[in-house]
């Protein structure tokens, strides 16, 4: 079950994907455990989060389902307080914008006016 402050550090996520207009969805799977506790998807780049109480600790089949995944090509990250959470959504912002940055980059495309 989830600890008082593991909780806190999960609504916290929940809040900022939201503000960022991200969609942060509760990850459960009855046949699996150890799965990541959420997805987060941010204009097409699918992420799984792990929510950690405060200098907590990942319980061993969490690292191998974590390994199994990144295995399989997927990112997967752990955030275990309010600083790593924002890191990760700078980090999230980030890759959107040099992706944005790719996209709209003339250059790239040939399509630059003489």
């Amino acid at each position: 079950m989830t600890s008082p402050r593991e909780g806190v550090i999960e609504a916290y996520l929940l809040a900022q994907c939201r503000a960022h207009g991200f969609l942060c969805l509760k990850f459960v799977s009855p046949a699996r455990r150890g799965v990541p506790d959420r997805i987060v998807v941010a204009l097409g780049r699918i992420v799984f989060v792990e929510v950690k109480r405060p200098g907590g600790q990942l319980q061993k089949l969490q690292q191998i389902m974590h390994a199994k995944l990144r295995r399989h090509g997927a990112e997967v990250h752990v955030v275990d307080d309010k600083p790593g959470v924002d890191a990760f959504v700078a980090y999230l912002l980030k890759g959107l914008l040099a992706d944005s940055e790719q996209r709209h980059d003339p250059r790239r495309t040939g399509s630059a006016q003489d």
